[in-house]
């Protein structure tokens, strides 16, 4: 049985957060992908680094994770992608289904 998820990543800035949002849409990787710019502060070799960043909350069936993870790594410029999946309990049944067609070439 498959669950609604969101998967979550980081871009450098907000063109490349739209290019990867865009990308993951039209091929059918997520059925929506939402922006925000973030700040992050985190650990890197060594060094702890304060940066601007674009969110990527994705949504698409549990079941897509795979595939999903496949197009943003092939599609991410970071070294060590954050790339974060989060499995839902439920979701209002219409938009799930809405979630699913969009992932499975059907119509919407």
């Amino acid at each position: 049985m498959s669950h609604p998820m969101m998967c979550t990543t980081t871009m450098p800035n907000m063109e490349s957060a739209k290019k990867m949002a865009q990308e993951l849409v039209e091929n059918r990787f997520a059925a929506c992908v939402q922006l925000m710019p973030i700040n992050s502060i985190y650990r890197w070799k060594g060094k702890i680094e304060d940066e601007n960043e674009v969110l990527l909350i994705c949504k698409a069936p549990s079941y897509h994770h795979e595939a999903l993870e496949k197009a943003i790594l092939e599609r991410h410029p970071y070294e060590l992608p954050e790339i974060l999946f989060f499995n839902g309990v439920g979701a209002f049944a219409p938009y799930f289904e809405w979630m699913e067609n969009c992932v499975t070439n059907k119509e919407v």
